[in-house]
């Protein structure tokens, strides 16, 4: 499956938000990866809300790649429960991403299985 990556500044958020719709209504087989590392917390949380949606109501099937740039971020995020969004926070020292999902629990120390 084909991977559209859309990178969002402040200097043209109304734009690619317009731009991600279009591709939600003619991309029917393709996976979107938003990196929203350059936004706050406020304008993060408002495109991932609104594009997660969007696509929810163009296919249910496809899935939204979020990458944050906080975990406070991500802790706004997800509560909300977006069935359709992956959320990844970016360690700007290490250059790694930390994940977090929704329904699986990693299990960690001795009684892990």
């Amino acid at each position: 499956m084909r991977k559209i990556k859309i990178n969002f500044n402040k200097a043209n958020l109304k734009e690619e938000l317009e731009n991600a719709k279009k591709h939600f209504s003619t991309n029917f087989y393709t996976d979107f990866e938003l990196d929203l590392t350059k936004l706050n917390l406020i304008d993060a949380s408002k495109i991932t809300l609104l594009l997660s949606a969007e696509l929810m109501r163009k296919n249910t099937k496809l899935k939204l790649n979020c990458l944050l740039k906080d975990k406070e971020t991500l802790n706004i995020i997800k509560p909300r429960k977006l069935k359709n969004t992956f959320l990844s926070v970016t360690l700007n020292e290490n250059k790694v991403r930390d994940f977090e999902y929704n329904k699986i629990q990693i299990k960690t120390g001795s009684k892990a299985r």
